[in-house]
């Protein structure tokens, strides 16, 4: 292969004026949370998470670095709540930023992710798919219908703008998301070991490994269009097991962002689409 600029005749020195041309290739992250750590590296202030809901009028954007911040804080909460490393944790939020928050700092613990299908509650998920229990369950706001549904600790979140808690008393020993992980340090603590070997996700098809999830990521991005900067626009709930590569994964390690949309009609859509400069689109089928 000739160096940049042809090949030089026979004696010719190198110019050193002219410096050596250099591409930058985004290496493949081998788990979710390195691509978080190389985005922080490289891309501290692009938008990484943007969300809006379209009856309320709420738009939130997280930038990489806020979003990191947002993910320590979790993993420093769930190492308060006495978790460790391999502990299973259940997500159950509907499509929202916080849920993509609180994912990755479940991962950045060191933590295993039980994801619900949507039919039945995840801790029930977790009861069939492995011999081990549910920890920790972080759910929203319909929960406090049916508390004893929810196994381990549980965190709750009223997904009120601004970050807002409850309004009204938790179940007995519960604790509020808005109260507890705004508190925590923007830093982690003690960073946990993540391998790709681990395992990141459970559902009910079987376990997932950080390296498959971030194969998964590509993957969906591909079949999305995604590419790396682009923005994709979407309705898909990152907590769900179709959503999380979609919605999360996918614009993570693909350097892409993702702007997570709800209870919005055609029209708001599109205006939403040209305000964001979204590249692609991807929606849930009715």
């Amino acid at each position: 292969m000739y160096p940049a600029g042809g090949p030089r005749k026979p004696g010719r020195p190198p110019d050193p004026r002219r410096p050596p041309i250099v591409v930058w290739v985004r290496r493949h992250s081998p788990t979710v949370v390195t691509a978080l750590t190389d985005a922080l590296a490289t891309e501290p202030g692009r938008p990484l998470v943007t969300f809006y809901d379209g009856a309320s009028g709420e738009r939130v954007e997280l930038s990489v670095t806020t979003f990191a911040n947002w993910v320590n804080k979790v993993a420093n909460l769930a190492e308060d709540l006495l978790l460790d490393p391999g502990d299973l944790v259940a997500v159950d939020l509907p499509t929202h930023w916080l849920s993509t928050v609180t994912l990755l700092g479940v991962w950045a613990a060191g933590m295993e992710v039980v994801l619900s299908s949507g039919e039945k509650p995840s801790t029930s998920i977790a009861a069939g798919v492995t011999t081990g229990t549910v920890c920790l369950s972080v759910v929203g706001p319909t929960a406090t219908a049916d508390p004893a549904a929810w196994a381990g600790q549980v965190v709750a979140c009223s997904l009120r703008p601004l970050g807002g808690r409850f309004s009204d008393p938790l179940p007995n020993g519960w604790l509020d998301f808005a109260a507890e992980v705004p508190p925590q340090p923007d830093l982690m603590a003690n960073p946990a070991p993540v391998r790709p070997d681990d395992v990141a996700l459970r559902v009910v098809a079987g376990a997932t490994s950080h390296a498959e999830l971030v194969k998964l990521g590509r993957d969906t991005a591909v079949t999305s269009a995604l590419r790396p900067g682009g923005r994709l626009l979407t309705d898909l709930n990152p907590a769900t097991p179709e959503g999380v590569a979609v919605a999360l994964v996918g614009p993570l390690v693909t350097g892409s962002s993702v702007v997570l949309l709800v209870n919005a009609d055609g029209k708001t859509r599109g205006d939403i689409a040209h305000q964001e400069r979204v590249t692609c689109e991807r929606f849930a089928a009715r």
